[in-house]
This record gives C-alpha cells, sequence and structure tokens, in this order.
C-alpha cells in the first residue's frame, strides 16, 4: 500500500459533457493518498466512429504513472488494433469481434507498459486496475481488469455488472496457483489484493 497522508485531501475535481444521446458526470477525490493515484477518460465521439462513445477508470496503486499512462493510452490502442473497425455485419459476430478487440487492447497495452523505461528500469512500480464502457449505437461493451467493477442499472435494478478480478475467487485462485503463485491471506503471495 501507498504512503497516506494524516487527514484526506477531500477536494473535489468534477468534469461533465454531452453528446451521442448521452450525459455523463466525473468527480474525483484524492483522499488518504500522498499523491492522486486515479484517472479516467470521457470521451463522446471516437474517431471515425462519431456515434461511438468511450468511458473508463483507472485505480491506480502505489503511484499515478501506470494510470495515467492508461487514461492517455487505451482507447488509442483498442482502436489501433488490427481491423477494429473493420468488424463484419452479421451482428453476433460483429459482437464477438468486438470484445476481442478490446480484450487484445487491454493485453496490448499492459505488454508495451511493460515496455516503458521507467517501468523496465523498476523506477516506477505503480499499476492500475481498469473499468470501461465503450457505447455503439446499439450496445454497451464493458470490460474490466481488476476489482473495479462497472454496473448498467435499469430502473433502478442492476442489469449487467462485471465480474471482480480477486485471488480469493475460484477461478482467479487457480489461474494463480497454474503460474506458480500462492494466494494467502486472500491476497496473491500474501501482498496484492488484485490479481490482474
Amino acid at each position: 500500500m501507498g504512503a497516506i497522508l494524516d487527514t484526506p485531501h477531500t477536494d473535489k475535481t468534477t468534469e461533465n459533457g454531452t453528446g451521442n444521446d448521452l450525459r455523463y458526470g466525473v468527480c474525483s477525490m484524492q483522499g488518504w493518498r500522498v499523491e492522486m493515484e486515479d484517472a479516467h477518460c470521457a470521451q463522446v465521439g471516437l474517431p471515425d466512429l462519431d456515434d461511438w462513445s468511450f468511458f473508463a477508470v483507472f485505480d491506480g496503486h502505489a503511484g499515478a504513472y501506470v494510470s495515467a499512462h492508461c487514461a492517455q493510452n487505451l482507447l488509442k490502442t483498442i482502436l489501433q488494433t488490427e481491423k477494429f473497425r473493420q468488424y463484419p455485419t452479421a451482428v453476433e459476430t460483429a459482437l464477438q469481434k468486438i470484445k476481442l478487440k478490446i480484450r487484445d487492447g487491454f493485453l496490448t497495452l499492459d505488454e508495451k507498459m511493460k515496455q516503458l523505461p521507467e517501468v523496465e528500469s523498476g523506477e516506477d512500480i505503480s499499476g492500475s486496475t481498469a473499468v470501461s464502457a465503450l457505447i455503439s449505437p446499439s450496445h454497451f461493451f464493458f470490460a474490466n481488469c481488476g476489482d473495479s467493477r462497472g454496473v448498467l442499472s435499469r430502473d433502478g435494478v442492476t442489469a449487467f455488472s462485471t465480474f471482480d478480478h480477486k485471488p480469493v475467487n475460484p477461478i482467479e485462485k487457480d489461474r494463480i496457483q497454474r503460474a506458480g503463485g500462492s494466494v494467502m491471506i486472500q491476497r496473491v503471495n500474501g501482498s496484492l489484493a488484485v490479481s490482474r
């Protein structure tokens, strides 16, 4: 865990916008951390996809470098994945292809970040969870990595929510153990509370 202040910074930064029949609001607060470690991305109208929008929150850990990098680069990386915009016209095939390209974007950005000089040298040890929503005129595409959660609510009832990646979940625990790690006191190797 990062350094903690004696009293929290409770000043809030807000942002809002409209477009594509959407209204959004963002509010962030530093809290108890020595620096603001979290970041976000809110974009209405994407390059060559004017009627699409993208929203994401990145919960930084042990610093702000990785979360800020993700906020600036995840959408670009997803859009640059091979043939993202050239999905087939058949709806079910198109949906599956878009899901795969979002996943590819997350994994590609992760690989690129490992090669950043500050990360590769060990100078920066920060990390980040991520939760995002890519919104087309007809669909919501939620994606998450870590224990940040996205929820779609209709009339006050949860219609959909993402699945947290926590070490104690049986699927995550099995994946961690197969990779040579362990889960102790509900943490990866007794230390990290997030499994991805």
